[in-house]
């Protein structure tokens, strides 16, 4: 199990290998640990008394930065494709129902026939629609999985230096190459978070603003009146990308839930 200390900058949990705060950015310093005489020399670092723990600062309401269309549509896709998936489950239970119905007698063939048509209809095109969603990893999760790796390395290099299995200039150099890459992982991985935090910012406000223009469409065309294909047809282009954006929203909270 890794060990972890605070930020003193925004008191977040961190890696007591960590040489800059993840969440923050802030560079951590560490003292070395004098060395007696009388053992061979190794390289120790000992933590600073750990900050009252406090909350991080939350981003200022303009902190926002327009998302990528690819990341929110690969966003919007992952909880789509799950989305898809139980409807396409329960469509096949209904196709089943169906048929033992059919075998029975209690539905005849031509109704059921209509029916059956129905179902496969919403099948083919639900089946259609998934083959079109593209999903990837965010930069955020494919750097926190590469800190992890390293994080992994450091605690296998010290299990080996407490069983005696590595000479002491093994255990320095290889110790020290480690904790050299997992703060240059962390510093992207601070930087990336940061990104994703402002990308929530835009996702939620783009929201909130298509919320408002939906109910603002709707009241102006009772009041003014108007083609109602066209006005339904506007509707529905304001409700998809609002339904796109908020689903992206979760998602992406959901994602830096975890960190």
């Amino acid at each position: 199990m890794s060990q972890t200390t605070y930020c003193p900058n925004c008191g977040k949990d961190i890696s007591v290998t960590a040489r800059f705060c993840r969440f923050c950015g802030t560079p951590i310093k560490r003292s070395r640990s004098p060395v007696p005489r009388s053992e061979p020399a190794t390289h120790s670092y000992t933590e600073a008394p750990a900050p009252a723990r406090r909350p991080a600062t939350p981003l200022p309401a303009d902190a926002s930065e327009k998302i990528p269309d690819d990341i929110l549509n690969a966003l919007y896709a992952r909880q789509r494709k799950d989305q898809i998936k139980k409807n396409l489950k329960g469509l096949l239970a209904e196709i089943d129902e169906l048929t033992k119905k059919v075998e029975i007698g209690l539905i005849v063939e031509n109704e059921s026939t209509e029916m059956m048509g129905k179902i496969q209809s919403k099948v083919t095109s639900l089946q259609e629609e998934q083959k079109t969603l593209q999903t990837k990893p965010l930069d955020l999760e494919t750097l926190s999985e590469e800190e992890k790796k390293w994080q992994q390395r450091l605690e296998r290099i010290e299990e080996k230096k407490r069983a005696q299995a590595v000479s002491n200039d093994v255990y320095s150099s290889l110790r020290d190459e480690y904790a050299s890459e997992l703060a240059s992982v962390q510093q992207k991985l601070a930087i990336e978070e940061r990104k994703a935090r402002r990308w929530l910012v835009d996702l939620q406000k783009g929201s909130r603003d298509l919320e408002t223009q939906i109910e603002r469409s709707k009241v102006r065309a009772d009041i003014e009146g108007g083609s109602n294909g066209e006005i339904n047809q506007k509707l529905q282009k304001l409700k998809i990308e609002q339904t796109k954006k908020s689903t992206a929203a979760e998602v992406l909270t959901k994602i830096l839930g975890s960190f």
